[in-house]
C-alpha cells in the first residue's frame, strides 16, 4: 500500500486520467496480416496522449459486433502473443511503466476464439445449482488467464422484472435470493488466483420509458 501511495504522488493529472479511462475497443489495438501482428496507431496514440493506459476492453473479443472472426481474430496462442506485445509496448513507452489491465466479456463463457461456450444465465438459474456454476466459472477464469486477461465482465446481479427487457438472458432469475446465490458463485469461481470479476449492478432488469 505504501508503494501505491508513492506511485500516486508521482502521477500527473493526465496520467491519472489515462489510468481510469476504458474507452479503447481492444480488437482495434492490433492488426493481423499474413500471420504477423502489429499494434495500431489507434492504440499507440492513446498511450502517447495520456502517457499511460489503465484498462483495455475486449482485445480478444470475436463476434459480429467486433467483426473479428476465425480469420481476423486471435486464437489462444495468438492472444498470448498479442497480450505480451501490448504489455511490452506500454512498459517501454510510458514514464511510470505501469502494465495495463486487459478486460474481457464473459457473459456465457469468454467471448473469444478457442473458448468454451457456456449456458446463458437464464438457463443456469433453472439448474438451482450454484456449486456447479462456480466450478464452471473456474474454467472460464483459466481460459481468460491463459490468454493474458485480468478482468472478467459477467452480468449476474440483474433481477428479471420485465421479460420485454432486451438482455433478459443475462438474468439468473426474478428471485433476488437465487440471483444473489449465483452471483456469489460466479465471483468466487472467476476470482480465484487474483483474477478480477465485475460487471452489472442490480438496478437493471426491466424496460424503461414504456407505458
Amino acid at each position: 500500500m505504501d508503494d501505491l501511495k508513492i506511485l500516486l504522488k508521482k502521477m500527473t493529472l493526465k496520467e491519472k486520467i489515462g489510468q481510469l479511462n476504458q474507452r479503447l475497443y481492444g480488437w482495434k489495438v492490433y492488426e493481423k496480416k499474413e500471420g504477423h501482428f502489429f499494434l495500431t496507431e489507434y492504440f499507440k496514440n492513446e498511450v502517447e496522449k495520456y502517457g499511460t493506459i489503465g484498462i483495455i476492453y475486449g482485445v480478444f473479443r470475436a463476434d459480429p459486433w467486433s467483426e473479428r472472426n476465425e480469420l481476423t481474430g486471435l486464437s489462444k496462442e495468438e492472444a498470448q502473443k498479442v497480450s505480451q506485445m501490448i504489455q511490452q509496448y506500454v512498459v517501454k513507452h510510458t514514464r511510470l511503466k505501469i502494465p495495463v489491465l486487459l478486460s474481457e466479456e464473459c457473459p456465457h463463457g469468454h467471448q473469444a476464439l478457442d473458448s468454451m461456450t457456456t449456458p446463458t444465465n437464464f438457463s443456469v438459474g433453472c439448474s438451482w445449482n450454484p456449486e456447479l456454476y462456480q466450478k464452471l466459472q473456474e474454467i472460464v477464469a483459466d481460459e481468460l488467464q491463459e490468454k493474458g486477461a485480468h478482468l472478467g465482465l459477467i452480468s449476474t446481479l440483474d433481477i428479471l422484472r420485465d421479460p420485454r427487457w432486451g438482455r433478459t438472458e443475462e438474468c439468473f432469475s426474478e428471485d433476488p435470493y437465487l440471483a444473489a446465490a449465483f452471483t456469489e458463485a460466479a465471483v468466487k469461481g472467476l476470482q480465484k488466483e487474483n483474477f478480477g470479476c465485475f460487471k452489472t449492478p442490480c438496478w437493471t432488469g426491466r424496460c424503461n420509458g414504456r407505458t
